[in-house]
C-alpha cells in the first residue's frame, strides 16, 4: 500500500473534477444565456407560442449557440485549470514531500524518475508507468536499492561515477539538473525544487576537486526577454489568424504559459550554477 502520496497525486483528481463541474455548468448556462439574448431561438417561440415552427432552423439554432457555449465554457475551464495548476505548482516545489527522499535517493512520480546515490556512482533512470505504483511503494517501505533498479529497464539505468563528471548545470527556479559525462549531457529530474536542491548538497560534495564553481545571476530584463518575445509572438498571431479554435488556443498559451513565466522569470531572475572544467563567460 502507498504510504505516502505526492502533492500532484493529492490535488490531480480534485482540480479535474473542479473544472468538469464548472464546464458543465457553465456550458448550460451559457446556452440558456445565448438562447435568451437571440429573439428569433427557440426559447423565445415557445414564450410567444409560435405554432409553426420549423425543425430545422430550429436544430441549427440550437445547435449554434450549443456550439459557442461549449467554446466559451472550455476557454473558462481550461483558464481556471491552468491558474489552479499554476497555483499548486507553486506552492509544491517549496516542501520536500515526505515518503519521496532519504539521504541517498529522491523519487519522482511525476515524471517517473528515481535519482539514486550508490557507492561511488550517480545512479538515475526513468521507469515506466506500468511499475510507477509498485515501485512507489517499494521505495516507500524501505527496498533496497538493487531492489528498486531491478524494476527499470536496463537499458534505461545510468551509472556515472562521480571523479568521471565533467560538468553540472543547475538553474535554481527548475527541479532538474545536467551533468556531462564523456561529452554527453544528461538531464536529472526530481520531484521538485527542494528536493533537487536536497540532493544537490550531497551531490556538490561528491565531485571531482577539479571542477570550479561559477554562479551566474542574469538580470530582470535579461531573464524575461525570451518569454516577453514569446509572448508578444503569441498575442500577435492570435490577433491575426482567423480561426477561432486556433486563436483561443494560441491566447491560452499566452495568457497562462508565457504570460507566468514572464512575471516569475522577471520577479525571480535566474541563477545558474556550474561546476566544470572551464570557465563560463557571463
Amino acid at each position: 500500500m502507498i504510504k505516502y502520496r505526492s502533492p500532484s497525486q493529492q490535488s490531480q483528481y480534485v482540480i479535474w473534477a473542479l473544472t468538469f463541474t464548472i464546464f458543465i455548468f457553465t456550458t448550460f448556462w451559457s446556452v440558456l444565456f445565448f438562447e435568451y439574448i437571440d429573439p428569433d431561438s427557440y426559447l423565445w417561440k415557445q414564450f410567444e407560442q409560435v405554432e409553426i415552427i420549423e425543425p430545422r432552423l430550429v436544430a441549427e439554432g440550437v445547435l449554434e449557440h450549443l456550439f459557442n457555449a461549449v467554446l466559451f465554457s472550455a476557454f473558462l475551464s481550461i483558464s481556471i485549470y491552468f491558474v489552479l495548476k499554476h497555483l499548486f505548482i507553486k506552492v509544491s516545489q517549496r516542501g520536500l514531500p515526505e515518503g519521496f527522499y532519504t539521504q541517498n535517493s529522491w523519487l519522482d512520480v511525476d515524471d517517473k524518475y528515481l535519482v539514486l546515490i550508490q557507492a561511488d556512482e550517480l545512479v538515475f533512470f526513468k521507469f515506466e508507468r506500468k511499475v510507477a505504483k509498485r515501485l512507489q511503494i517499494e521505495y516507500q517501505h524501505g527496498e533496497t536499492i538493487d531492489a528498486l533498479i531491478a524494476l527499470a529497464e536496463p537499458h534505461e539505468v545510468q551509472r556515472i561515477p562521480f571523479d568521471e563528471i565533467n560538468e553540472l548545470v543547475s538553474d535554481h527556479n527548475s527541479d532538474i539538473f545536467y551533468v556531462k559525462h564523456h561529452g554527453v549531457r544528461h538531464k536529472v529530474v526530481f520531484i521538485n525544487q527542494a528536493v533537487k536542491a536536497h540532493a544537490l548538497e550531497l551531490v556538490q560534495l561528491l565531485l571531482p576537486e577539479e571542477l570550479a564553481y561559477h554562479r551566474n545571476e542574469r538580470t530582470k530584463f535579461k531573464a524575461a526577454l525570451p518569454f516577453l518575445t514569446a509572448f508578444i509572438g503569441l498575442v500577435i498571431f492570435a490577433m491575426t489568424v482567423d480561426m477561432v479554435l486556433i486563436r483561443y488556443l494560441f491566447s491560452l498559451t499566452a495568457l497562462f504559459i508565457a504570460m507566468p513565466k514572464l512575471f516569475s522569470s522577471y520577479m525571480d531572475p535566474k541563477v545558474t550554477e556550474t561546476w566544470s572544467h572551464n570557465e563560463v563567460s557571463t
